[in-house]
């Protein structure tokens, strides 16, 4: 849907640009700038696309269970020092890769999801692929061991296709 309003504003601007030839020269001036903006704000939405927010079972089952794409599942709270560190590197070392979601669990509003995967501390990363888990570690990890993980998903989803 944003990348429809983004192509939208093409359109309008060039329109305005044929109205006169004082218009003209300020839509030239002003057209960069907002094919700029608009390109930033699409990046930024796919990076939100990447970090799936998880709110009950039933989305966890919608967008981690029946995900095509790998997703690492990351259990955090906000009162946790270390996943405050741990998820935005995830989301940066992710911030490339189309092929592998993000999901982030709130355990305090998840607690059947919590007793479900038997998430004992905070921050749990569980990597799921086709709606099972195959990898996880607990607590704040290096960044190496991250970009291991993210590998590993990586390198199976290139296999399977």
């Amino acid at each position: 849907m944003l990348k429809i309003a983004a192509e939208g504003i093409a359109p309008r601007l060039a329109a305005c640009c044929l109205i006169n030839s004082s218009a003209q020269s300020s839509c030239q001036r002003v057209a960069p700038q907002a094919a700029k903006a608009t390109q930033k704000y699409l990046s930024q939405s796919q990076m939100l696309h990447k970090k799936l927010v998880i709110k009950d079972h039933y989305e966890f089952d919608q967008k981690v269970i029946n995900s095509d794409n790998p997703v690492i599942v990351n259990f955090h709270a906000e009162w946790c020092d270390p996943c405050k560190i741990l998820t935005p590197k995830m989301l940066e070392l992710l911030e490339n890769s189309t092929e592998i979601d993000l999901a982030v669990i709130d355990v305090e509003d998840n607690l059947d999801l919590v007793e479900t995967f038997e998430v004992k501390a905070v921050p749990a990363v569980l990597a799921f692929r086709n709606g099972v888990v195959v990898d996880k570690f607990i607590g704040l990890v290096d960044a190496n061991s991250i970009e291991t993980l993210i590998d590993k998903l990586k390198r199976k989803q290139q296999q399977k296709q």
